[in-house]
């Protein structure tokens, strides 16, 4: 009597629960077309498909495939970037670099269905610590790029879930 209790209560306890491929309704493939880039950071547009490639193939619930066999297409428009020094920085030598992507996921089924919003992820760095414009200011800066578009990406994974 107890087991089948337990075994009631941990069956319904966990039914609020939903599961990766329920959220877009079974949606196993998903296409990643390149970033379209409202900005002048050409850079930013293929970090950002990358990152998103790479956070689905890492996340393992969805397989990114060519436009023709996929279930959905997710698309990525970037709307901004900003670079400025971090408002908490004193003296100002931290920077923040931050993106906004408009996120398109189109799912094609018996009725298509569509979920947008949009994202924003940041990275900050270190600029002018040796000399002005050196190469590893750069890096630096790139390093919080990547920071910035992964923070997208997995947001994205995040979203997908809910």
């Amino acid at each position: 009597m107890y087991r089948l209790l337990l075994i009631v209560l941990l069956l319904t306890g966990c039914a609020h629960l939903t599961t990766y491929s329920d959220v877009l309704g079974g949606i196993d493939t998903i296409a990643i077309p390149f970033a379209d880039n409202l900005t002048t950071e050409a850079a930013v547009a293929d970090s950002l498909t990358q990152a998103t490639v790479a956070a689905f193939n890492q996340d393992g619930q969805r397989h990114v495939v060519d436009a023709d066999g996929a279930d959905a297409i997710l698309y990525l428009d970037i709307l901004s970037v900003e670079d400025r020094v971090h408002p908490w920085s004193r003296p100002p030598s931290q920077y923040r670099f931050s993106v906004v992507v408009s996120v398109e996921i189109k799912a094609f089924d018996r009725t298509p269905r569509l979920k947008q919003y949009e994202s924003i992820g940041w990275g900050t760095y270190e600029w002018g610590t040796y000399e002005w414009g050196t190469y590893e200011d750069d890096d630096k800066r790139k390093e919080a790029i990547g920071k910035a578009v992964r923070m997208v990406a997995w947001d994205i994974i995040d979203k997908c879930r809910r």
